[in-house]
């Protein structure tokens, strides 16, 4: 009896790699992205998996930044989504992927909806068992304490310096230079003479606006070869480095080897004066398009300005109104904000329809499927709260990191309750617009009542640019472009576009 050798060809198991190197460490040459590269290749081959391709997150914390502002991650996750082979995701070790647990975690509830399993190419652990999850909980909160005990031995080693006068790293502020052992700077007479310049027309009463301009006038640019905006030069003047100070945890120390662009008392009184509370721009006059507005002509920016009476607003090209030279149009501001909110309220009506949504309301006994609304608010109100506790510890220094990182958990535990809520009503979507989708949600459902400055916000998360025209096109985020067509345009001493 004779039997036909049948070749049995067994299904390839795809994988993806991830590599991650953090800046923070010191023991780099040890974790190299070549060493990872190398131990997730050898980890493949060995369980016959075929490896389609890796992605790198190179110089980004696996603690202090959170998983979804990870790019290389973030792309991989999409990948594989798309990708139904894939069955295995493969790291070097556990605390490449991540050091937090609730990363972890968020991490693999989304790739075990995808049936793909994590794999540590050093630690040998199956992720996809009970045994393997246990392990690779108690790895985790091994690598959150050694990254939380590693933030205070640096906390420490920062606080020492500042009160010996040394400096604490970072880039060297524009106009010095560092020097050798790293502790103290130099200046650089080519660029400090403008900064010097500046310091002392704020103490003389200029505002930024008047600032930029002349140092624009004078060609000299910015450290990365910019012309000076407003709010650059803002930055540049808040920056105590220029005092010979710097600023840990609320308190100033004085820098021992730093040259002093402006005295101590003088930089304080620019602060209590041109930054002071009474001065502080609050963003409520600013204007709903200048940020994506894009000259036709010369590719500048457009910004509102008055003419003729208050009542009458227009947006002017920059380099118009500085040197007179670009021949665009005005644009008239009032039809141009309502033909843009217009068309994003059609938008956001081609994926959300009221007809599609009320039904799923309608005869609910759970109250709070009813108050849709109130919790899309609160929703809102706690992500506004984020950004200023963000402000307050990385920009103002208000409060500590254990303060900033307690309320951070409140809000996300608020956050998470509230999407629950919320994802038990079932809004049927007619199209994608990818990471969008959230803000075109909220657009649609609260156009009409949105406060203006809300408005602006929501316009610059979808709008990428808008360049004016006849028609005008709307460049969006995902890259859509839609048109606006106006509605006359009339001649004056320069031409004047209405929608």
């Amino acid at each position: 009896m004779v039997v036909a050798n049948k070749k049995v060809e067994s299904t390839v198991i795809e994988a993806v790699g991830y590599i991650r190197q953090s800046d923070e460490r010191q023991d780099k040459e040890d974790i190299s992205e070549q060493t990872q590269l190398r131990k997730i290749e050898a980890f493949c081959e060995f369980n016959g998996f075929k490896l389609v391709k890796v992605f790198k997150d190179i110089d980004y914390s696996g603690f202090r930044i959170k998983y979804t502002k990870r790019p290389g991650l973030m792309d991989a996750l999409k990948y594989v989504e798309n990708r139904p082979a894939v069955k295995k995701f493969v790291f070097f070790n556990l605390s490449r992927l991540t050091r937090l647990r609730k990363d972890f975690q968020a991490i693999h509830e989304t790739l075990k909806t995808l049936n793909i399993d994590i794999c540590s190419a050093s630690e040998a652990v199956d992720f996809s068992t009970a045994n393997g999850r246990f392990v690779a909980g108690i790895l985790v909160d091994m690598n959150e304490y050694y990254s939380d005990s590693l933030s205070d031995t640096m906390n420490e080693t920062k606080k020492t310096n500042a009160e010996k006068g040394r400096w604490n790293g970072g880039p060297a502020p524009y106009g010095m230079l560092k020097k050798k052992d790293g502790y103290g700077f130099i200046e650089d007479f080519e660029v400090s003479y403008y900064i010097r310049k500046a310091f002392q027309m704020a103490k003389d009463g200029k505002g930024t606006y008047l600032i930029s301009k002349w140092l624009n006038s004078q060609g000299f640019k910015t450290k990365t070869g910019r012309e000076w905006a407003p709010r650059r030069v803002r930055y540049m003047l808040q920056n105590p480095t220029y005092a010979a100070m710097q600023k840990w945890k609320d308190k100033y120390y004085p820098l021992l080897e730093c040259p002093e662009f402006v005295s101590w008392d003088d930089f304080c009184y620019i602060q209590s004066t041109l930054f002071g509370e009474s001065n502080v721009w609050k963003g409520k006059q600013r204007q709903l398009l200048s940020s994506i507005l894009i000259c036709p002509v010369c590719g500048s920016r457009m910004h509102s300005r008055y003419f003729n009476h208050k009542n009458n607003r227009k947006y002017v090209c920059s380099r118009k109104i500085e040197t007179g030279n670009c021949k665009s149009p005005n644009l008239d501001q009032a039809s141009l904000n309502a033909a843009v909110i217009s068309l994003l309220g059609r938008v956001a009506e081609e994926k959300f329809e009221p007809a599609h949504i009320l039904p799923e309301l309608a005869g609910t006994e759970d109250k709070s499927l009813n108050s849709i609304r109130k919790l899309q608010d609160e929703l809102q109100n706690i992500e506004r709260a984020e950004q200023q506790v963000f402000d307050d510890y990385y920009l103002h220094q208000k409060i500590n990191e254990e303060q900033y990182n307690s309320i951070i958990r409140r809000y996300e535990k608020r956050k998470h309750e509230i999407h629950q809520l919320l994802d038990k009503i079932p809004l049927p979507v007619s199209k994608s617009f990818g990471d969008y989708d959230d803000v075109l949600k909220d657009f649609a459902e609260a156009i009409e009542v949105l406060e203006e400055d809300d408005k602006r916000r929501s316009v610059e998360l979808l709008v990428e640019k808008i360049v004016p025209g006849e028609p005008t096109l709307v460049h969006f985020k995902w890259g859509e472009v839609k048109e606006i067509v106006p509605t006359e345009t009339k001649k004056y001493k320069s031409k004047l576009i209405i929608y």
